[in-house]
């Protein structure tokens, strides 16, 4: 098995908008080179996945697709505590993926528009030169945005590549915003990759953890079957607005919360950088459970003051006690600031669970072998007969 390790940067070649000095043209897109065997780790972040909660994203390119129009990933995410492995199939022109399992599909769409993101802007049908003052752009007027190594704002967004890798081994790019200071968009960088004839270890995942819950479950609907209002902290620190569906949620179905974290002085602003938490209590206030330990993580992160969260409502009938906290801010891997500390207590109406197999189904099936029993002793007590 050979391996590479992408130890530091100084070799990378940086793309901008800008005409680099060479004497000879480069060529690159992504996905150039991509062969059976190849395999890559990454650690990934996405603003539209948890407002950009690091993950890891690894797959092992294991064979091609039998019309030769892709390749057959072994695809592995592992968010927090839970390990997704699964099947996806991305295409060679573009490396965009063409198929996923359901169970990865939403970490094959991190990977689309992070990692595989520079395919707007160059493919093998059109790839870009490396000397060329800009691949891709977008905007209008006098006014135009460098996709590629530009600079807006306060940040500088940067996409680094190595030409003889398929893949960028860097990322940094902010969110576009009226009022600084601007999240991340999304992020990433290459661990290791290498090539290998054989499934490597780091890829010998099992599943854990669930990402859906009971199938016959009522799909969360923030539009019609909601609960929606807002309560100041018990510090009066801050203004939680939150918004849940369903409106009446069972007991091992989804639950999706939406939460922005105001100023009391002015709701309309928000709170930015804010570390918090989910928790369950009992009737005495005892603490159950907090979503962000289930994910396994020490905190929840809303880098703009807005967040979403969906989770499986464990506690049984006939009413959920949950507490928001928030614990402060800072930046995402430190809470520098708990001068907004505080919580709130929200009682969510819970209904009884829903059987994943119908109980008319159940039915049906017992009188089917009820019926299957008794023509088969009437048959041997005919047979007894003759």
């Amino acid at each position: 098995m050979q391996k590479y390790f992408v130890l530091s940067l100084f070799a990378v070649l940086l793309i901008a908008p800008l005409s680099l000095q060479s004497a000879h043209a480069t060529t690159w897109y992504p996905g150039e080179g991509l062969k059976q065997g190849d395999y890559f780790r990454y650690d990934v972040c996405w603003i539209d996945w948890n407002n950009c909660t690091p993950l890891e994203i690894d797959f092992w390119v294991k064979d091609q697709t039998s019309d030769g129009s892709g390749w057959n990933l072994e695809f592995l995410a592992i968010d927090g505590a839970l390990v997704q492995k699964g099947n996806v199939t991305i295409a060679m022109t573009t490396p965009d993926p063409t198929y996923s399992d359901p169970n990865v599909s939403d970490y094959a769409s991190i990977y689309k528009n992070t990692i595989a993101w520079l395919d707007s802007c160059a493919s093998r049908d059109t790839p870009k030169d490396f000397n060329l003052p800009a691949w891709c752009r977008n905007g209008g007027g006098s006014y135009k945005t460098w996709m590629i190594g530009w600079h807006k704002g306060e940040n500088d967004n940067t996409i680094w590549v190595v030409p003889s890798l398929p893949f960028p081994v860097k990322a940094q790019i902010f969110a576009d915003v009226t009022t600084p200071p601007a999240p991340p968009q999304y992020t990433f960088e290459l661990l290791q990759t290498g090539n290998s004839s054989t499934e490597p270890d780091f890829i010998k995942r099992v599943s854990t953890g669930t990402i859906i819950g009971n199938p016959n479950c009522p799909a969360p609907d923030m539009q019609n079957d909601a609960v929606h209002d807002s309560i100041t902290t018990d510090s009066g620190s801050a203004t939680i607005e939150y918004r849940y569906s369903p409106s009446v949620p069972h007991q091992g179905c989804p639950l999706e919360w939406r939460l922005s974290f105001e100023k009391n002085f002015d709701l309309s602003q928000k709170y930015s950088a804010v570390h918090y938490d989910i928790f369950t209590v009992d009737d005495n206030g005892v603490k159950l459970n907090s979503v962000a330990q289930d994910n396994g993580r020490t905190d929840l992160f809303a880098p703009v003051g807005d967040d979403g969260r969906t989770i499986i409502l464990k506690q049984p009938p006939p009413t959920t006690h949950f507490v928001i906290a928030v614990l402060g801010t800072g930046p995402q891997d430190s809470l520098t600031d708990t001068s907004v500390s505080g919580i709130v207590k929200i009682d969510v109406k819970t209904a009884e669970s829903i059987p994943e197999f119908p109980v008319t189904a159940l039915l049906i099936m017992a009188i089917v072998i009820a019926m299957g029993i008794f023509f088969t002793r009437a048959r041997s007590r005919l047979s007894i007969k003759f």
